[in-house]
């Protein structure tokens, strides 16, 4: 069997058993499985692509680091666990930035960009209203953040826009996750602690890692095959 293969079977093996361990709140479990999907997913992209690329090895590395922090259960975890998601997200921004498509510029393509941008910065500034009671620092830096991740939904939003194929829809389905597991993961935290919404922040933070590599894999071997 293909080390790919392989390393994409534990990522899914591994992925299924955090997420029932988050269910059940095992946490020998989560301890046990939750280390190995990030190391799964770098074996699965480095036999794919056999090199070794800077942004892509910041970005499993921060999520590394983002989902051990996240099992060590600090008080106030948000303070700890931003910088290493945030790290994550830019590496996105900026590998989607270097992959992005001659903009288009007509009406469609601006007014539906409007509109998404509009609706991410009011749900923005939702949440940071759940933050006006607690210290600057901590609002600034959900701002940043928050501020981050509109520009990742809308460079994703242009790309699908721009042209529907598979490699977008999986930037889209990345994209998309991101904000979910972002939202609910707040939402759990500062307002309704429904166990429900906790599993679907996990699970879609989980997914994002490999809908955005796949959504790598393709891009590079698009510029193979252009090459």
């Amino acid at each position: 069997m293909k080390t790919s293969k392989v390393a994409l079977i534990t990522y899914f093996g591994c992925c299924f058993l955090a997420i029932i361990a988050d269910i059940f709140r095992l946490e020998g479990l989560r301890l046990f499985t939750i280390p190995l999907i990030i190391p799964a997913l770098f074996f699965y992209y480095y036999a794919e692509t056999k090199k070794i690329s800077i942004p892509m090895c910041l970005f499993l590395l921060s999520n590394f680091i983002g989902e051990a922090l996240g099992l060590m259960n600090f008080e106030n975890e948000l303070y700890y666990i931003i910088p290493p998601f945030f790290i994550s997200n830019l590496m996105i921004v900026i590998i989607m930035i270097k992959n992005i498509e001659k903009f288009k510029f007509n009406f469609f393509n601006v007014i539906s960009l409007t509109i998404i941008g509009l609706f991410l910065t009011y749900i923005l500034s939702m949440f940071l209203e759940l933050f006006s009671i607690e210290e600057g620092s901590i609002q600034l830096q959900v701002a940043v953040f928050g501020v981050l991740l509109i520009i990742l939904a809308l460079l994703a939003s242009y790309n699908i826009i721009w042209k529907i194929n598979i490699s977008n829809l999986f930037l889209m389905m990345c994209a998309s996750c991101v904000l979910i597991s972002d939202v609910f993961y707040l939402i759990f935290n500062f307002q309704n602690q429904l166990l429900v919404l906790d599993s679907i922040h996990f699970a879609c933070q989980l997914f994002s890692y490999l809908f955005f590599i796949k959504y790598v894999l393709l891009r590079e071997n698009k510029v193979m095959n252009i090459e």
